[in-house]
């Protein structure tokens, strides 16, 4: 799964320019510690080469939903079930999207405690990860409301990457990211792209507990506490 991640503006505005071609205007803000509901950047396109960034909330509301809950984790989507799915089939056909993050935090259970790693791209500058939106549109608190709403998809990790859970993100390369938004990728290339692969040598590092509460958003969250270790 992936339920927290990182930002940092500078470099990951360079994968930025690397998926659209475009150089402005990219901008982010550095957060060390981002949880489900927050407000995070979404990368979308339309035809005509239009890119967008745009501010989503963290946890898909189906369009067809009575609003924002957090009943059920809708902050990842199984690969495995994208085109079944009621809440993501209709997204997956035709809102996919990109989350740019500057790398990701997994917690292992070592004993009886589990402890947070940090996981991020060894020769990029960030990771492209393959995400849905969707738009919600109705009444809240007597009010006339849209919210737009992503997820990350995620699929069974690699058997390298195994040793710290069981499940990834799914992300991809420049190239793979335009395919993925793209409107005329057909059933199979979609597939294809989110088949259990690494796409960039992964650095996986031991980090500080202070990750653990959400509430902390400063650079403790990432502070080394051992050696790192490349996964490909």
């Amino acid at each position: 799964m992936c339920g927290r991640f990182n930002i940092i503006d500078d470099p990951l505005t360079q994968l930025l320019m690397e998926i659209t071609g475009q150089s402005a205007p990219w901008s982010m803000t550095t957060e060390y510690n981002i949880a489900p509901t927050q407000q995070i950047p979404v990368l979308r396109y339309a035809d005509g080469n239009d890119w967008s960034l745009s501010l989503m909330r963290w946890w898909l509301v189906p369009s067809w939903s009575p609003g924002p809950s957090t009943k059920y984790s809708m902050f990842n989507a199984k690969a495995e079930t994208l085109s079944t799915s009621r809440a993501y089939r209709e997204p997956y056909e035709s809102r996919r999207c990109i989350l740019p993050v500057s790398g990701y935090y997994e917690w292992r259970k070592e004993g009886t405690q589990k402890l947070p790693y940090y996981i991020e791209p060894e020769d990029a500058p960030g990771f492209a990860l393959a995400g849905l939106w969707e738009r919600w549109q109705g009444q809240l608190q007597g009010e006339q409301q849209v919210i737009e709403s992503c997820t990350i998809v995620t699929t069974a990790a690699t058997k390298a990457m195994s040793s710290v859970h069981h499940r990834m993100p799914v992300h991809f390369t420049a190239e793979q990211s335009r395919q993925w938004v793209g409107a005329q990728a057909s059933a199979e290339e979609l597939q294809a792209l989110l088949a259990p692969e690494l796409r960039t040598r992964i650095r996986v590092t031991p980090v500080s507990t202070v990750v653990n509460n959400a509430r902390n958003k400063d650079e403790r969250c990432i502070e080394a506490l051992g050696d790192s270790q490349i996964i490909q």
